[in-house]
């Protein structure tokens, strides 16, 4: 059974977010300022758990439209990032199929 984690966006008062990762069955918590201090504390408590975690996302009300908008950007970036280095382990190329009999 994976382990659930709250990934709760908030405003940091200083009209940018971050992020404040809850571990909900050890009650503990990790504030991130960005997407890169959130991804290596996911991984590093995401490893205690086998990588069995489930991940839950909320925003705070008071996050502006700004904020929302420039923090899905980053994740679109971070996500293709990700996604090209997923395509090169499993042997594929500028996004498609590797078929080894072509």
């Amino acid at each position: 059974m994976a382990v659930k984690f709250i990934s709760q966006v908030e405003p940091n008062g200083l009209g940018g977010w971050f992020i404040r990762l809850i571990d909900t069955l050890e009650e503990s918590e990790v504030v991130c300022k960005d997407l890169d201090e959130y991804a290596t504390n996911i991984e590093e408590l995401g490893a205690e758990y086998g990588g069995e975690i489930e991940v839950e996302w909320i925003r705070d009300k008071a996050l502006s439209p700004a904020s929302i908008q420039e923090l899905q950007e980053q994740m679109a970036i971070m996500q293709e990032k990700y996604q090209e280095e997923i395509d090169k382990i499993n042997g594929k190329e500028d996004s498609y199929e590797f078929n080894p009999n072509n």
